[in-house]
């Protein structure tokens, strides 16, 4: 007897046994414990996560019940471990497409979204040694830029507010305290920003750095899909986003056009100056004697330098409020914090009255080296991390990670900053902010803490300015908690944004500033 199947059964059966029978009962993955049934079959619970801002959140409390590795969609993994990050963030995984989509610029790739590690480390070799932490703490650029931006613009700020009584918003001036400082040891100081004085220029950059955020997850998971639909007139994000973001892109490539001629000048160029890290990409990735607007790989140099100031500026800005934030809601660490600065030469409050030079405050070393400051930041990069979303990387060849073995290659694996920090046998007691806990662990509990420590990812693609936020960030509270006090006045929604790059849900925070008496 003759068994006729028609096609049309036989793709039924076909599409069952690979969307369904396989991924449930004979994929590598489908001894992973899922964090919703759907995900052995679809990604749509992790999408809509993701739409809804729950994800970091979420799968938090998915790997606390169900342990380090946690399936999130039929080819997306996460991995909750020291020994699961060590593989995947040291072991070279190549990065995914998400990266390229939300942050390449001039749709031109950068030092952020390559994809191949090669590539990437290409890069990094032209650029690094300028972001070394012995560089950074020897510039004459960055400690002039301190000078200019610290004590030159954002205490007197701060001083002006205090003697008026008034409170001040803090975030969007860290931001443009963050952003002045990095853009002068970027660019150097006659090309440097003032968004911390000139309201044009930070509404101009703030403004459009952030209009694309209420679009992010067309930006980030579905880019085909939105420009395909603009081309039949349906905007998923709008003409307006592109046309402010597009001002900052001008922005920053007049910055490059201006720090190429500068080099290409005769006159000679003061340290303070001194176009550091645009110079250093100029010399390494292209011949510096051009003429204006035509140096050979402009776009490319031009995409990674808006990388290094928008990160910057970002990523310090948050955690600098989040600072402020805890220091007000627990003043005894403002005590401990000031008695510790005590013998540490930094400007006063009288000083601010003439202009600051390099030598009134201390050199990058000794604040470098004050154990309470650096608690207080590590502690506050930990619980309130400025990246705490997934970080996705494909799997090369087929690999075993937390015991599950044959994880097949092209599957995404990602950590999260967010749920690492919060480990609790690692963290004990995790959602409160400590920063005894930096101070008081035992040498093989701190071991163990810093291996865990995630807020600059890790590996050869870890933040490259990592450096530069602890440089910029620790003269920044040291100079503050020196001089004053701080009292809240009023805020937004301090609960952290459920993104890939977060800082407050409410975008405010108004202090009050006291200065301390007998200064």
């Amino acid at each position: 007897m003759e068994l006729h199947i028609s096609l049309p059964l036989l793709g039924a059966f076909m599409a069952l046994l690979h969307f369904l029978i396989y991924p449930a009962l004979f994929s590598p993955l489908s001894k992973v414990p899922a964090a919703h049934w759907s995900c052995r079959f679809c990604s749509i619970w992790i999408y809509w996560l993701k739409w809804t801002n729950q994800e970091n959140r979420t799968v938090y409390d998915k790997h606390m019940k169900l342990g380090a590795a946690v399936l999130l969609g039929p080819n997306l993994l996460s991995i909750n471990s020291f020994d699961g990050v060590k593989m995947i963030y040291q072991g070279g995984f190549p990065k995914t497409a998400f990266y390229f989509n939300g942050f390449a610029i001039y749709n031109t790739e950068n030092i952020f979204t390559f994809k191949d590690n090669a590539v990437h480390s290409a890069r990094k070799r032209m650029i690094s040694n300028t972001f070394s932490k012995s560089f950074i703490m020897s510039s004459p650029t960055a400690r002039a830029a301190t000078r200019d931006v610290l004590f030159g613009r954002y205490l007197p700020i701060i001083r002006k507010s205090a003697s008026e009584g008034k409170p001040v918003e803090v975030l969007e001036m860290n931001y443009s305290y963050s952003m002045d400082t990095f853009v002068q040891w970027q660019f150097g100081r006659s090309l440097g920003s003032n968004l911390l004085e000139d309201e044009k220029e930070r509404r101009l950059y703030i403004d459009g750095f952030f209009a694309p955020y209420p679009f992010l997850f067309w930006l980030y998971y579905f880019p085909r899909l939105a420009n395909l639909l603009r081309k039949v007139g349906i905007f998923l994000i709008p003409r307006s986003v592109d046309a402010k973001f597009g001002a900052a892109e001008d922005w920053n490539l007049q910055k490059c056009d201006s720090a190429q001629q500068l080099l290409v000048g005769s006159d000679p160029i003061h340290s303070d100056d001194q176009p550091v890290v645009f110079q250093q990409a100029l010399r390494s990735m292209s011949e510096p004697k051009a003429a204006k607007g035509e140096y050979p790989r402009r776009m490319q140099i031009a995409s990674d330098m808006f990388a290094h100031s928008s990160a910057a500026f970002e990523t310090s800005g948050n955690t600098e409020t989040y600072i402020f934030y805890e220091m007000c809601r627990n003043p005894e660490w403002q005590t401990k914090l000031r008695q510790e600065l005590r013998g540490i030469k930094l400007p006063r409050q009288e000083d601010l009255n003439r202009k600051v030079t390099v030598d009134d405050f201390a050199e990058p070393k000794d604040i470098d080296s004050l154990p309470v400051l650096h608690a207080i930041i590590m502690e506050t990069l930990r619980l309130w991390p400025a990246v705490p979303g997934g970080q996705p990387r494909v799997v090369p060849k087929i690999c075993s990670l937390e015991g599950y073995s044959d994880i097949p290659a092209g599957t995404v694996v990602q950590s999260y900053a967010y749920i690492l920090h919060r480990t609790p046998e690692v963290f004990p007691d995790p959602t409160s902010w400590k920063p005894e806990r930096w101070l008081d662990a035992s040498p093989e509990e701190l071991a163990n803490m810093k291996r865990w420590f995630w807020a600059f990812s890790s590996g050869p693609r870890m933040c490259i300015g990592a450096n530069f936020a602890y440089y910029s960030m620790k003269y920044l509270v040291a100079a503050v908690y020196a001089n004053f006090t701080t009292s809240i006045h009023d805020h937004g929604d301090m609960e952290l944004l459920d993104f890939y790059l977060a800082g407050p849900k409410g975008h405010r925070l108004e202090l009050m500033f006291h200065p301390v008496p007998g200064l």
